[in-house]
């Protein structure tokens, strides 16, 4: 009998399952604008809640190792052994380390990190049910003490480190162990510029028990010479135009992203470079390290995330489901409609969609607009005004609130109507649903002067200093075109299902730009575009200029039903693979992934069959041996049976159907 990976871990994790009653995208405390402007809540409780009496969750630094406690065995040591079979031990390091590691950047890290990934209980309402959630939990604190969202990083620019996450998922785990099996995970730091090893390739797994270091350069893409195949990949001088501020890691582990992400596993991933750190010393930016009145930071991660429980309290997922996970219960930083008290003065928000597959239109219930700063990883040349905006999942905004002049209550507040992962319904200004509860209290600080058209990386030729440059049209030699579509009952690129062996694009390193333009062919469903390595730029969405907070750099394009974007995007540094997918992630699950391979020329892209060099993916075993050892659980072809002539999976393996691992 076969059984998908989803059946198997259904089985294990989900079966009898109940939702909460109430029909998707009904809020707890849905509230509503009287006249005067203030919100009420009304109804909507769960576990006997009631909204907005808990505290914003703000999560620690990841703690950086000292000399005492250093990664043991070192990441060199690691690296010039190699890659070695997985004995469970998650200190062995089985995986290696990126092979670009010392070997172009001719510099010893700066800063060495352990992540731990385990389970653990968190309650997500006061005097609620202790939920069971995966978590990234700081290496240097106790065991069960991780929480969602993980610990924050904060790194500084060209200071490269080491972070060795360790997967505590195993299926014999001690204290909470919800599901009774192991559970690969794939670390991915979502919108950095980084070696293929370390990217979070989605079976670039750490298996349940084993560790991995993760290199990450913490640098911009190299400016290369477009007119020679011998460009100097690891030498050239950064691109200022990409330089990265708020990213995110989370989980991308093949098949079962969604469920990793929905039980917790995302975490904030800050990047300071001279500029930067310039505005906020000068006070243009709040300053992240900076304590308000109240003691809470000016410079704060808000991680949006819609939840569904079951009845015991439990998080609710259905593997069969794969349209997009909604939830009825809307969380910010692992807890349900919290407050946060700040005083009449400016502070920053880097605003994370971190759902499944929920769309948000954002506004302030005073109607005050948001000072934008910057989009995904990037800042903006110039800081600009907006009333509302939408997310979609994966994407940030980085905004500044201003609340001097205000006092008592304001509101973050969702006005998109979703009902399902289709798409966004519609957008309704009067039935907001408010997220979080700022309260207004204290001593007006007057000392931050950022506001519209304020110079931030500055139009390079222009401004001062100017870092920001578009990517010209003259700078194209390539074009490509892909269809996000539907076959089946599941998801395709260019009516085919993602084989993490066939390279579905192949740009040549360093020989300018390439046009990538991208339709959503799927009918009315909603698909957010994120590619891996490089951002791009949206040139048009739907023929016109994109709005305002999408008109410089992103890593991901929402694309309504129908719509098509055309986008400009480098390929630099690192040699693949890398994958460019859908960021709702039962779609992303479900095979709605493509591949592409950049590659200096004449290199041969993958073939659909043939092994990753295990330097580049650090998976050593194949996978008969993986399932002999009894390391990992993996389907004949792919998802479902009506997919294993589509070259999905892993074709060559011929599995014992009653010797598999977690069986």
């Amino acid at each position: 009998m076969s059984f998908s990976r989803r059946s198997f871990l259904m089985a294990g994790a989900a079966a009898g399952a109940v939702g909460i009653s109430g029909y998707p995208g009904t809020a707890l405390g849905r509230g509503g604008s009287d006249s005067d402007g203030s919100t009420t809540t009304k109804s909507g409780l769960v576990f006997g809640y009631t909204p907005f009496t808990q505290p914003l969750f703000i999560p620690d630094v990841l703690t950086p190792l000292g000399s005492d406690n250093a990664l043991d065995p070192t990441p060199a040591a690691v690296s010039d052994s190699g890659p070695k079979m997985p004995r469970g031990i998650c200190n062995d390091v089985a995986h290696g380390i990126a092979p670009e590691y010392g070997q172009f950047f001719g510099q010893q890290h700066k800063k060495e990190y352990l992540l731990v990934t385990e389970e653990t209980t968190q309650r997500f309402v006061p005097g609620g049910p202790d939920t069971p959630v995966f978590t990234y939990r700081d290496g240097t604190k106790a065991a069960g003490s991780g929480r969602t969202p993980g610990p924050t990083v904060v790194a500084n620019f060209d200071e490269s480190v080491v972070l060795r996450n360790c997967n505590l998922l195993t299926r014999d785990r001690s204290g909470t162990n919800s599901t009774g099996h192991d559970h690969e995970t794939s670390l991915h730091l979502h919108g950095t510029h980084a070696p293929a090893h370390a990217d979070g390739y989605p079976d670039f797994y750490v298996l349940a028990g084993e560790g991995r270091d993760y290199f990450y350069p913490n640098q911009a893409p190299r400016m290369t010479d477009p007119g020679t195949n011998t460009a100097p990949r690891f030498e050239g001088p950064f691109d200022e135009t990409w330089i990265p501020s708020t990213v995110w890691y989370h989980d991308h582990g093949m098949d079962v992203t969604g469920f990793n992400v929905t039980r917790g596993l995302a975490g904030f991933y800050l990047m300071f470079d001279e500029r930067e750190k310039h505005l906020i010393g000068t006070k243009v930016l709040p300053n992240p390290f900076e304590l308000d009145a109240h003691g809470n930071p000016l410079d704060i991660g808000l991680a949006l995330q819609d939840q569904r429980f079951n009845a015991d309290g439990t998080i609710h997922y259905d593997f069969l489901d794969h349209n997009g996970r909604i939830g009825d219960v809307f969380t910010v930083n692992g807890r349900v409609q919290p407050y946060l008290k700040v005083q009449p003065r400016k502070y920053r928000f880097r605003i994370l969609n971190a759902s499944n597959a929920r769309v948000y239109r954002l506004r302030l219930s005073t109607r005050q607009p948001f000072l934008v700063i910057g989009a995904d990883s990037w800042l903006f040349p110039r800081a600009g005004v907006i009333r509302d905006f939408e997310i979609s999942s994966g994407q940030r905004h980085d905004v500044i609130i201003d609340f001097s002049g205000t006092s008592g209550e304001v509101f973050l507040e969702n006005i998109m109507i979703q009902e399902d992962g289709r798409k966004g319904k519609e957008v309704d200004p009067d039935r907001p649903t408010p997220l979080l509860k700022f309260i207004v209290e204290g001593n007006t600080v007057d000392d931050i002067t950022a506001e519209d058209e304020t110079v931030i990386r500055g139009f390079a030729g222009i401004d001062p200093g100017g870092q920001w440059a578009p990517i010209r049209e003259d700078e194209i030699v390539n074009n490509e075109f892909f269809r996000w579509d539907r076959s089946n009952g599941a998801w395709t690129v260019n009516n085919r299902f993602f084989n993490p062996r066939r390279a579905d694009a192949v740009p040549v390193l360093g020989h300018g730009a390439e046009r990538w333009v991208h339709e959503n062919s799927s009918g009315g469903w909603w698909h957010p575009i994120h590619n891996h390595l490089e951002g791009f730029q949206i040139k048009t969405l739907d023929g016109k200029p994109p709005p305002f907070e999408r008109s410089f750099n992103s890593d991901l394009v929402n694309l309504h039903g129908g719509e098509v974007a055309e986008t400009f995007i480098k390929f630099r540094t690192f040699t693949g693979p890398f994958v460019f997918h859908c960021h709702n992630i039962e779609h992303e699950d479900m095979r709605m992934m493509g591949v592409h391979d950049p590659q200096p020329d004449g290199i041969t892209p993958l073939d659909g069959v043939s092994e990753i060099d295990a330097n580049i993916s650090g998976v050593v075993p194949t996978c008969e041996q993986l399932e002999a050892d009894k390391r990992i659980y993996f389907d004949e072809a792919g998802d479902v049976d009506r997919i294993e002539d589509r070259g999905v999976g892993f074709p060559d393996c011929e599995f014992d159907m009653d010797g598999r691992g977690n069986g």
